[in-house]
C-alpha cells in the first residue's frame, strides 16, 4: 500500500500529516496522521489529529526543556535594523 502525505499543519520545524492510501486528499481516505521533522522523519503516528497535536505539544515542551529556554525555531522578536545606506532617487518622467 502506497502512503501519501497531506499537510494539516506546521509547528516550528515540525509539521503534522494525514496519511491516506491516495495522491488525491479525501478527508475519508485518512487512516492516521503523522508528525514530520523538517527533514522528513515520521517522528510519530497516532490514529487522531488531536492525539497527534498532543503528542507534537508535549515533544516540544521536552525539546524547551532539556535546551533551557526556547528553542530556536520559535517566533523571537528581530534586533531592530540598521538605517539603509541605500539613498531615494526619484524616477524622472
Amino acid at each position: 500500500m502506497n502512503e501519501y502525505r497531506h499537510h494539516i499543519l506546521t509547528r516550528g520545524r515540525y509539521q503534522i500529516v494525514a496519511l491516506t492510501p491516495d495522491p488525491q486528499f479525501e478527508s475519508d481516505d485518512i487512516y492516521a496522521y503523522a508528525v514530520m521533522s523538517s527533514s522528513g522523519l515520521k517522528m510519530r503516528q497516532e490514529l487522531t489529529l488531536t492525539d497527534a497535536r498532543n503528542w507534537l505539544e508535549f515533544w516540544i515542551e521536552q525539546e524547551r526543556a532539556s535546551s533551557g529556554g526556547s528553542s530556536p525555531d520559535m517566533m523571537e522578536p528581530s534586533p531592530p535594523g540598521e538605517p539603509s545606506k541605500l539613498q531615494a532617487v526619484r524616477k524622472r518622467r
